[in-house]
């Protein structure tokens, strides 16, 4: 059977493989989105077939009709697992792995903070051997020129002569050269600035990324020294970063003390022979779910919980105190340390390795809208229900039609639009084969695949409020939303009959009376395929008798105020039914929706 199968598809693989080109004058009275769309699908299918043809090779044909057979049944089964995640209240979403806190920081430092060559970068820098200072007379001796510190630390000025000023600050050099100048130059004022700032040659070695000799300019720190070795490597630590002279540690450098506090300690500018050293990282700890920034964060020895909190920008308002994860290594094996609540974090030591995970509290916001005494938004707890929200809200008002409400659902949303773009892919495929094999006009299949593409995926869910058990038995979930309208006594009535709109709500009338009261059916109206869409989102497929000779018996589908009517075009054999009756019960959900929307704006 399976053989006849995929025999058979494979005759109509092979014909489709040599199927002509898409008609131009056919393409060109398409909208342009479903044109665009049509040519890529069609050119996509045409360079398949080249690649996978080969007539020769029947068992490869073969392999190939088997993955083509496969397809729809892999879209079936994506779609089916969403659809059990939902049930089960899965998180759709993918957490991504975790990097060490600060570890890219070097990255953008190089690129931003850098320092260059520019006079007087401020009044405290100390001057030494190879830095050039600019001195300017003015008044009875006028005069402008630079003077280099040469390798005894001093500058020899013409008529004054030598003074030492390696060590000294800018600002005091200043101070003495203008002594100097109103001592020799009666009516004379010196103004001192530095002209070009000296070379210094330092090691960066240790845990450094690239470890060896820089040449920098005399105004760098600790941080440009890292920077221009590329930063620290895998094993190197952020928080211990030592500048020694003279084998003498004179500053550290904490790389969290200017992330996390903001603070920025380092005093110490470069000189020539200094050592910048990279100690080996310290313990490494992961904080992760319910935390304002989740990441691996390095800890020194003996630091606190409370500590990798902190520089985790604290705990995020929805994570649970009384439900926090610690795993650890004990012995070679992973053990979880009991953290009953928050007390407990300045007691608890952190150690290499340790993953804090935060649970979230079983809280989410949900919306309420429409004819309730108190519309909003509420925090509502994990397995509270519909009927728990209108609760929280106070209950309805007076004119609320629950049996109009709207349930939308993210998760639901997603089903929606992995179905919509299935469907749409569908209509394309069924256009392409209808256009090549020339079953008569298309135009209102190209109208409804047009309608499909811009139709948004609204993630309603079918609920009935008026059965107080099937509100129960749905949990609320994280951004749902309820809307709950007011009576609206009126049958929308839209597609192929004469006049479109509303029909004034009379009990126990059927589908024919609502159209009849709408002018009647036009004449490529389908009406053996009818479709109603109840205030609750249920739809139905109503299927008419009416012909000429014969009135259609009364239909004993229920019509209620809010329903929605729609008679479609009749199609013919270039789309098959099935997907005309999805594209419509798809596009009459939105309708639905924005009808309700639309009312609730009367209303207000």
């Amino acid at each position: 059977m399976k053989t006849a199968k995929i025999a058979i598809l494979f005759m109509l693989i092979s014909a489709s493989l040599h199927a002509q080109e898409l008609d131009q004058q056919f393409l060109d009275s398409l909208p342009d989105d479903v044109k665009e769309d049509l040519v890529k699908n069609n050119k996509e299918r045409k360079e398949k077939a080249k690649e996978t043809y080969r007539p020769y090779l029947y068992s490869s044909k073969l392999a190939q009709v088997e993955e083509l057979l496969s397809l729809k049944e892999r879209l079936e089964k994506d779609l089916l697992d969403l659809n059990r995640r939902l049930d089960s209240g899965q998180n759709l979403t993918i957490s991504e792995e975790l990097k060490l806190y600060g570890s890219d920081f070097f990255n953008t430092f190089q690129t931003s903070f850098m320092p260059i060559n520019e006079p007087n970068p401020d009044s405290g820098y100390m001057l030494d051997v190879g830095d050039v200072l600019q001195i300017q007379l003015v008044g009875q001796n006028s005069d402008i020129d630079d003077f280099l510190i040469s390798s005894d630390g001093s500058i020899n000025i013409p008529d004054i002569g030598k003074i030492i000023v390696a060590g000294l600050s800018l600002n005091d050099t200043s101070e003495l050269i203008k002594s100097k100048v109103n001592t020799a130059f009666i009516g004379t004022e010196a103004f001192v600035s530095l002209s070009e700032i000296r070379d210094v040659n330092i090691l960066v070695t240790g845990n450094a990324q690239n470890p060896g000799i820089y040449t920098l300019l005399g105004n760098s720190n600790v941080l440009h020294a890292i920077s221009a070795a590329g930063g620290i490597s895998e094993f190197g630590s952020l928080r211990e970063i030592n500048l020694i002279r003279d084998n003498i540690i004179i500053e550290t450098l904490d790389v969290y003390d200017l992330l996390i506090e903001g603070q920025y300690n380092l005093k110490k500018r470069l000189r020539s022979g200094d050592v910048v050293f990279v100690e080996a990282r310290k313990n490494i700890v992961t904080i992760d779910g319910a935390i304002n920034r989740p990441a691996k964060y390095e800890a020194f020895d003996g630091q606190k919980l409370i500590n990798i909190i902190r520089y985790a920008n604290g705990i995020n308002r929805i994570a649970d105190l009384e439900n926090i994860s610690l795993e650890r290594m004990v012995d070679g094996s992973l053990r979880t340390i009991s953290v009953p609540n928050d007390s407990y974090f300045e007691a608890i030591d952190v150690q290499d390795g340790d993953s804090i995970y935060f649970r979230e509290y079983p809280y989410r916001q949900a919306k309420i809208s429409g004819a309730v005494l108190k519309p909003g938004s509420y925090t509502m707890a994990a397995g509270q229900t519909i009927n728990d929200l209108i609760e929280k809200a106070g209950g309805y008002t007076e004119n609320a039609y629950q049996f109009g409400a709207i349930y939308l659902n993210e998760d639901a949303k997603k089903i929606n639009e992995l179905s919509k773009e299935i469907l749409y892919q569908e209509f394309l495929d069924s256009i392409i084969a209808a256009s090549q094999q020339n079953l008569g006009d298309l135009t209102p299949v190209v109208k409804l695949t047009e309608e499909i593409k811009n139709t948004a995926a609204n993630g309603r869910v079918v609920i009935n409020l008026l059965n107080d058990q099937s509100a129960d038995l749905y949990n609320i979930k994280e951004g749902d939303e309820l809307f709950v309208p007011e009576r609206n006594n009126v049958v929308y009535v839209y597609g192929e009959i004469s006049s479109e709109g509303a029909v004034m709500y009379s009990d126990n009338q059927d589908v024919e009376y609502f159209v009849e009261k709408s002018g009647g059916y036009k004449k490529f109206a389908d009406n053996a395929s009818i479709y109603i869409l109840h205030p609750n989102g249920e739809s139905q497929l109503y299927r008419s008798k009416r012909s000429i000779f014969e009135r259609s018996p009364k239909s004993e589908i229920k019509i209620y105020p809010g329903s929605i009517i729609f008679v479609p075009r009749a199609l013919d054999e270039s789309a098959p039914r099935r997907l005309a009756a999805q594209a419509y019960v798809s596009i009459l959900g939105n309708l639905g929706i924005a009808l309700a929307s639309l009312s609730a704006l009367n209303d207000d």
